[in-house]
């Protein structure tokens, strides 16, 4: 009787401490199961980069005039140090009546060449009854009608050669105004000039190209590009004249914009002035990617012996060509499930005429892990790309990531496009099928969370079952044992 009693009580305190062994198991697989919201990383709030006050629509840049006026809109030069006069052309364009207007240097405007804002003062408004230019004292303009501020100011001592874009706010009808642009040429001191001789000294005005710019950042084939020229005349006892540029490109893919000629009269240049012209030229759809020279021969005469001379100068001109890339979406070939391979394929076609360099293919987000990005090198115009890529999903559900492509130009300037890449990926694995060589066991590494936590209540159960069968198993041989000694 006895033994029966520290059977049971062993019995008992077996079931306690497993049932204390698990419970903190339990807990623990729990919270692993569980993502912890607090180990996401925190995305960045972009900060908007500062932008200019629109204005209010009305006033615009004057850019069309007659040949009176030209004068007025041409780009004037002067050397660091000295003195500068320019004209700040306005046109109403849309408005009733514009009262009160007033320019005024935008103090903030990059890159300021002045020490001090150069003065802006009212100057000429175009007569339109008697198609001549007058001065303008009214500080109105009816709509349709145009006008020029001057500007006078001192470029500063150490300010860098090159163009500058200055911004002028013209306000007008008590509170109301609108933004116009400006450009200047800071000039290039140059150490050479004309020397002195004897009685047969023949002065040769030294005319040159001092300086080059374009007003795009890039230049691809096809576009329609502005080419400004500072052409100087060095000499300081003889101005030029008849001044003519001719502009030639030997490889015949950048001409004259439509409308436009490559050749072009200057006239006069004093002594030691520079001109600034402005030239538009197209370039052709198919040039080829790489620096294009553009000849300039410049043709003049002297204003004191009307000797014809002339000068060679070239341009270099950075031509590119538009990558033209098409990418198909990504294909995904496998059934996704939680921890399995799924084959996620894309193909790139370069459509363009030039090559694409590094090309590179890799995941982003969240939800998926790529076992290796794929390299796919250098893409030669019309080639083809075909990337295979081997993605794990890390969770089930719906999982919105993207493919990205990068590759780069001749110049190493990187393109990243983005492709979305949805699926639904299975939280059941493949750990409830029978692998092929594991003896018909399940694999538990396959298996969800969920599913890991209910082998202890199944192994509870089996120690409960075994331990009551031990007890009656006892207990029947007792009983068997008190029958025999009864008899």
């Amino acid at each position: 009787m006895r033994n029966t009693k520290k059977i049971k009580f062993f019995s008992i305190l077996l079931a306690v401490t497993l049932l204390l062994t698990a419970l903190p198991l339990y807990s623990a697989l729990a919270e692993d199961a569980t993502p912890d919201p607090g180990a996401a990383t925190p995305t960045p709030t972009p900060t908007a980069a500062p932008t200019p006050e629109p204005g209010d629509g009305h006033i615009f840049l004057l850019q069309e005039v007659s040949d009176e006026e030209k004068g007025y809109l041409q780009t004037e030069s002067a050397y660091a140090g000295e003195s500068i006069t320019f004209y700040v052309p306005i046109l109403n364009k849309n408005l009733e009546s514009a009262t009160g207007l007033k320019c005024d240097f935008f103090s903030a405007t990059p890159q300021n060449p002045f020490g001090t804002a150069p003065a802006c003062t009212a100057f000429k408004t175009w007569d339109s009854v008697n198609s001549k230019l007058i001065d303008w004292t009214t500080d109105t303009l009816a709509i349709g009608d145009r006008a020029y501020f001057k500007a006078t100011g001192t470029l500063l001592a150490n300010a860098a050669p090159g163009e500058y874009k200055l911004n002028f706010v013209v306000s007008y009808n008590s509170g109301m105004k609108d933004n116009i642009s400006v450009t200047i040429v800071v000039r290039e001191k140059s150490s050479s000039g004309s020397s002195s001789g004897g009685s047969s000294y023949r002065s040769k005005p030294k005319v040159i190209l001092e300086a080059y710019s374009f007003s795009e950042d890039t230049i691809y084939a096809g576009d329609t590009i502005t080419l400004k020229l500072v052409i100087a005349n060095t000499s300081t006892r003889e101005a030029i004249t008849n001044l003519t540029l001719e502009l030639t490109n030997e490889a015949g893919v950048i001409l004259p914009a439509p409308g436009g000629s490559n050749s072009i009269f200057i006239g006069t240049i004093d002594k030691d002035e520079a001109y600034v012209q402005t030239v538009k030229l197209q370039i052709a759809p198919d040039a080829e990617a790489k620096s294009q020279l553009i000849s300039i021969k410049l043709s003049y005469e002297g204003t004191k012996n009307r000797s014809a001379f002339d000068e060679t100068a070239s341009v270099s001109v950075p031509v590119k060509q538009k990558a033209r890339v098409m990418i198909n979406d990504p294909k995904i070939y496998d059934d996704p499930w939680v921890g399995g391979n799924v084959a996620v394929g894309i193909t790139l076609y370069n459509l363009g005429k030039t090559t694409l360099y590094n090309c590179m293919v890799d995941i982003v987000g969240e939800g998926v892990t790529l076992e290796e990005r794929y390299f796919g090198g250098n893409i030669a115009a019309g080639g083809t790309m075909r990337a295979d890529l081997n993605v794990t999903p890390t969770m089930g559900g719906q999982i919105d990531a993207q493919v990205r492509v990068t590759y780069e130009d001749v110049n190493g300037n990187q393109t990243e496009e983005l492709l979305p890449m949805n699926m639904f990926v299975n939280e059941d694995s493949a750990g409830d099928m029978v692998s092929p060589g594991n003896g018909g066991m399940e694999i538990p590494g396959d298996k969800p969370a969920s599913a890991n936590i209910g082998w202890i209540f199944w192994t509870l159960g089996g120690i409960a079952v075994v331990t009551g069968a031990v007890f009656l198993g006892i207990k029947a041989k007792k009983k068997r044992e008190r029958a025999l000694e009864e008899e």
